[in-house]
């Protein structure tokens, strides 16, 4: 039978929107129908074009919590975005309001939730039968095997916390990782599962690596680092993708070094020609240079935990380097040493692709025992990591 999903999706960064295409992919390969998509999004963040083309119908956004950065637009302020979100919880009371009328008005047989918090407050505040399914990463920090970076245990309590709360009344919670790790542990309702890559990353030809690097930066304020190290270095050659709202489509700042808007096409088709990648440390701008055999030199945002745990995943995962800041000689020392991850990634990849429909369908036919499903949502145990 034909199901009829409904997507959430977290519309910071272009990680969870690239993550909803490629799901939106494989399910319609399957015979299923992707009926609605809701984007939660933050005040000053756009919706990039391409996803809006990636979906036949209308993609309607509300209002989400996001972060606040530092006047130069370079790091995260967790106590200042605490502040910021308490304010607007009644715009938040309302968003829920408008995903209830959405998922009233498209009846699906199971929601899709890719890491959007205002999933998890809908399930905290209305009682429904419609199953849901938590895609993320960062569910991959409530598996018992995971292995978290040294410290910070305030800011890694803090972000096991928040993926508690978007995963809260899910049914099942498909966690993304970079390598695989075994099943089972802590939750039969946790399933580990490889990135979610699109057929335009699959399909990408991969040629010898010319002689230019690719730089990604969300947070235009690493612009200024990015010129800096440039003019030290002005014979090598740089494209930079930014989300800079009041800029031309390709702007050539000289001869070597042009900033371009994020166009989802063209980012991959110079990534896969470069010789390595340079970015902010998202995981799926990670998990697709490794599927290219791109090196890549990341660089976790300031006050990001979750950044600095994937920056050390993609170490972990022999993607490449980390550093503190763009400064790209890390990343051009390394290359004579730094290998691509080559074939063993991609098979992984693609050896569980299926997977991530047969999870789904499995949990859309439990939709009839939905009385019992919801005794599962008063009690995630799924959120249910020891510490440790």
């Amino acid at each position: 039978m034909a199901l009829r999903c409904l997507f959430v999706v977290q519309g910071e960064g272009r990680g969870h929107l690239t993550q909803a295409m490629a799901l939106r992919g494989l399910l319609c390969e399957a015979g299923h129908e992707v009926t609605g998509v809701v984007v939660g999004k933050s005040r000053g963040r756009r919706i990039p074009s391409f996803f809006h083309d990636a979906f036949a119908g209308p993609v309607r956004t509300v209002a989400s919590p996001g972060f606040v950065s530092d006047a130069a637009n370079q790091s995260v302020r967790p106590w200042a975005t605490l502040g910021r979100e308490l304010c607007r919880v009644p715009q938040f009371w309302r968003s829920l309001t408008t995903l209830r009328t959405l998922i009233d008005r498209h009846d699906p047989d199971v929601v899709i939730n890719f890491f959007e918090p205002l999933g998890g407050l809908y399930a905290l505040r209305y009682r429904t039968t419609v199953p849901v399914v938590a895609v993320g990463h960062q569910y991959m920090f409530l598996h018992e095997a995971y292995r978290f970076p040294e410290g910070r245990s305030v800011e890694r309590w803090g972000t096991c916390a928040f993926a508690r709360l978007t995963a809260y009344g899910a049914a099942r919670c498909l966690a993304l990782s970079l390598y695989p790790v075994r099943e089972g542990g802590n939750s039969a309702r946790l399933r580990v599962l490889p990135p979610l890559l699109r057929g335009a990353v699959l399909e990408q030809p991969r040629g010898a690596p010319e002689p230019f690097f690719l730089v990604y930066i969300l947070n235009r304020g690493y612009a200024e680092a990015v010129i800096h190290w440039h003019e030290q270095n002005p014979t090598v050659p740089l494209h930079c993708f930014w989300d800079r709202p009041d800029a031309a489509p390709t702007e050539a700042y000289d001869d070597t070094l042009t900033f371009h808007q994020l166009h989802d096409r063209t980012f991959l088709a110079l990534m896969a020609r470069c010789r390595g990648l340079v970015s902010t440390a998202g995981f799926e701008s990670i998990a697709e240079a490794m599927y290219l055999d791109t090196p890549v030199q990341v660089v976790p945002v300031e006050g990001h935990y979750e950044q600095f745990c994937n920056a050390v995943d993609a170490v972990r995962a022999g993607a490449g380097v980390r550093s503190s800041g763009f400064d790209m000689d890390r990343l051009r020392r390394a290359l004579p040493r730094e290998g691509a991850v080559g074939e063993r990634f991609r098979a992984w990849v693609r050896r569980a692709r299926h997977r991530f429909v047969h999870e789904i369908e499995a949990v859309a036919a439990q939709r009839g025992e939905a009385a019992s499903a919801s005794v599962s949502v008063a009690n995630p145990d799924v959120l249910e990591r020891p510490e440790g």
